[in-house]
């Protein structure tokens, strides 16, 4: 099909308005073409200092290197990335245990929390929490002692059993002053699955937890939520 003038014009157009555009970024080859063009023009009788020159020279050099070296970053952090969430692939369908406060109830119980005392006290309470971040349900812990315990609710509280889904737990610890003791806890889930968010490698529990790979402290052996911990016991 023939291009009629006024078609060239505005292709031609076009193009030199394109090339005209400004850069955002200076590349060596424009460093160069400056570097050429200031010594070309610079005034014979007062020459460009040599420490001068070399000083600029040093200094794009380094920033060659830091660009080359921050893409070269780049792109092994996304391949460490890939790598992570294949080798990850081997968690699922086993137990993990990692820090936080969420806890999931199934048709086959709750999953079990960890939460560790720094010092022996005198009593410690688990308090629910409902996705509202309201208490359902206090339970009164038997393991006060210097250490980890092992504490899995029940799911139910006075007014009788609460439905499946997420919840957290909040422990309080007290001495026999009645002072508060920071608690750490840990929770525990199997792990359904293995993603990518952010550059993060996170794993996906039972119950739509999840936790981040780094985050992983322990890996268990799978088991049923609903087995009684050695040793440990809670009353509603």
């Amino acid at each position: 099909m023939p291009v009629s003038t006024t078609q060239y014009l505005n292709s031609t157009y076009s193009r030199d308005m394109e090339a005209r555009k400004p850069k955002s970024n200076l590349g060596k080859d424009d460093f160069m073409k400056l570097l050429t063009t200031q010594m070309a023009n610079q005034n014979p009788l007062k020459p460009t200092d040599d420490a001068q020159m070399l000083g600029q020279l040093a200094q794009f050099s380094s920033l060659e290197q830091l660009t080359t070296l921050n893409s070269t970053a780049k792109t092994s952090n996304t391949a460490l990335g890939a790598i992570n969430v294949t080798s990850s692939v081997n968690y699922i369908g086993k137990s993990v245990v990692a820090g936080g406060d969420k806890i999931h109830k199934g048709s086959a119980g709750c999953s079990p929390v960890y939460y560790k005392l720094s010092e022996n006290v005198a009593s410690v309470k688990a308090h629910i929490y409902d996705a509202s971040k309201r208490i359902v349900d206090t339970a009164v812990l038997s393991g006060t002692g210097e250490g980890e315990h092992t504490f899995t609710w029940d799911g139910v509280n006075a007014k009788g059993s609460l439905p499946e889904g997420q919840y957290s737990v909040g422990f309080e610890a007290r001495d026999k002053n009645g002072k508060l003791i920071k608690v750490g806890a840990k929770v525990a889930g199997k792990v359904t699955g293995v993603t990518s968010k952010e550059g993060k490698t996170v794993l996906e529990l039972e119950g739509g937890r999840s936790v981040n790979l780094v985050d992983i402290q322990r890996v268990e052996a799978s088991k049923e939520v609903d087995e009684p911990e050695e040793g440990e016991s809670a009353e509603s």
